[in-house]
């Protein structure tokens, strides 16, 4: 009796084999068609501007503090800013906002800032969607520091991946009923 169930499931196995061979094959081609851009390829600039006139700005005369202006060399016209729904990373309140206003040559440029309860960051973007230069300041601190790319760099890169993920919603329904508020 025995031996009549193992011959049974010794023909089954083959076919069980093959049954998952093929599912993961099925899988592996179903990944490998969805394209997936990696954190280094992301331009949220243009994610960004590709969106800017279905944003809900809000003025913001005071919202880039007048040294982190003249670091980032920007400020040159209207300053406006979008608020990012606030978040809770690694148990710490964090809040980010991208500012549009005007570089020393009045081209329309990006600047996007991360707030937590220690400090604050403010990145400015390059066309291409990198980190062109940044300041940074402790908060209750009154002088900001322009931060170069070993410091202000690894920060923004976590942070583009958040910005994108934002950025990317933008043109969905979801988003166009859900503006964030400043």
């Amino acid at each position: 009796m025995n031996t009549i169930r193992f011959r049974k499931l010794l023909w089954l196995a083959p076919i069980a084999v093959i049954t998952i061979a093929w599912q993961s094959a099925a899988n592996l081609r179903a990944q490998a068609a969805k394209p997936a851009a990696p954190a280094g390829q992301v331009n949220v600039a243009k994610d960004i501007m590709d969106h800017k006139d279905a944003l809900n700005w809000k003025p913001a005369a005071n919202g880039i503090p007048a040294d982190v202006c003249t670091i980032l060399q920007v400020c040159n016209g209207d300053v406006k800013v979008v608020a990012l729904p606030r978040t809770t990373e690694g148990g710490q309140p964090v809040g980010r906002g991208v500012f549009l206003t005007q570089d020393d040559k009045k081209a329309e440029v990006l600047v996007l800032e991360r707030q937590t309860p220690v400090d604050t960051y403010f990145f400015l973007l390059t066309p291409q969607g990198t980190l062109a230069k940044a300041a940074y300041a402790q908060v209750n601190s009154r002088s900001w520091l322009p931060v170069g790319m070993a410091l202000g760099g690894p920060v923004f890169d976590k942070d583009k991946v958040v910005w994108h993920n934002w950025a990317s919603k933008l043109g969905t329904a979801a988003a166009a009923d859900k503006k964030p508020e400043s």
